[in-house]
C-alpha cells in the first residue's frame, strides 16, 4: 500500500491511475492535515508528498511523521521546482528521494519499486531520554542494559510521555492521545498506567512514571 498526498487533484487522479495499472494499492490524501492522519493510522510501505502541499506543507509534514510518530517508512517528495535548497530541505527534513517535474510515471514507478523493496529506514524510530533509551519499531525499553519489550498500547502511552518529558501530562490529553474523540466510557486509562509501571519498574528496579495527583502523569525527573 502506497500513500500520495498530492493537492492537485488531477496530478493524483493520474499518478493514482499510473501506479494502480501496475498492481500497487494507493490511499490519497488531498493536504497535510489528512496526510499526517492517515499515516498516523495506517501502515505503508513508501509515501509520495508534494513539497507544496496545503494546510500543513510538505517540509512540516515529513519532520512530523519523523520525529512525532517517528515513522521509517520511506519518503519520496515531488515538486515543480528543481531548486538545491527544497532539495536540501527535504532531505534534512527526512526524505529519502526528490522527483522533479515534468513528472515520468516510469520512473516514479521504479522508485517506489526500489524504496519498498530497501524497506523502512533503520535510523528512524529511536530516541533516549534520559536514562531510558526507546525504540518505536520494536516496542523495546532498555535502561542500563536491560531491556523490556511493550505491548502496543504500553508504547503509546509511554511515547506521549516522553514527547512532553518532564512537564507532565494530563490524564484528558494522555486519553486523547491514545483513543482520540471517542474515548472508552470506562477510561480504563488507570489500569494501563498501572501495568506500564509494573512493566518498566519492576526490571529496572526503579521508579519511571509518577502521579501528580489531580493533574496527571510524567516521567520520573530527575531520572
Amino acid at each position: 500500500m502506497i500513500l500520495l498526498i498530492e493537492n492537485n487533484l488531477k496530478s493524483a487522479e493520474s499518478i493514482g491511475d499510473f501506479l494502480s495499472n501496475q498492481n500497487i494499492e494507493i490511499d490519497f490524501a488531498f493536504n497535510g492535515v489528512s496526510g499526517f492522519e492517515l499515516a498516523s493510522k495506517n501502515k505503508y510501505e513508501v509515501i509520495i508528498m508534494n513539497i507544496e502541499l496545503t494546510k500543513l506543507n510538505g517540509l512540516a509534514l515529513c519532520h512530523k511523521i519523523r520525529n512525532e510518530l517517528f515513522i521509517s517508512t520511506p519518503i519520496i517528495f515531488l515538486s515543480d521546482k528543481d531548486d538545491i535548497q527544497d532539495k536540501i530541505a527535504a532531505f534534512s527534513a527526512g526524505a529519502d528521494d526528490f522527483i522533479v517535474s515534468p513528472l515520468s510515471y516510469d520512473e516514479l514507478h521504479c522508485r517506489v519499486k526500489a524504496l519498498s523493496l530497501r524497506g523502512p529506514r533503520r535510523d528512524i524510530g529511536q530516541q533516549t531520554v534520559a536514562k531510558l533509551k526507546i525504540d518505536y519499531n520494536l516496542r523495546t525499553v532498555t535502561c542500563n542494559d536491560t531491556t523490556v519489550k511493550l505491548h502496543f498500547l504500553q508504547m503509546n502511552i509511554l511515547k506521549v510521555l516522553v514527547q512532553h518529558y518532564p512537564n507532565t501530562v494530563s490524564r484528558r490529553m494522555l486519553e486523547q492521545e491514545i483513543w482520540g474523540e471517542e474515548s472508552p466510557a470506562s477510561a480504563p486509562l488507570r489500569t494501563h498506567i498501572y501495568r506500564l509501571r509494573i512493566a518498566l519498574e519492576k526490571p529496572f528496579q526503579q521508579p519511571v512514571i509518577d502521579t501528580v495527583y489531580g493533574q496527571g502523569y510524567h516521567l520520573v525527573h530527575p531520572f
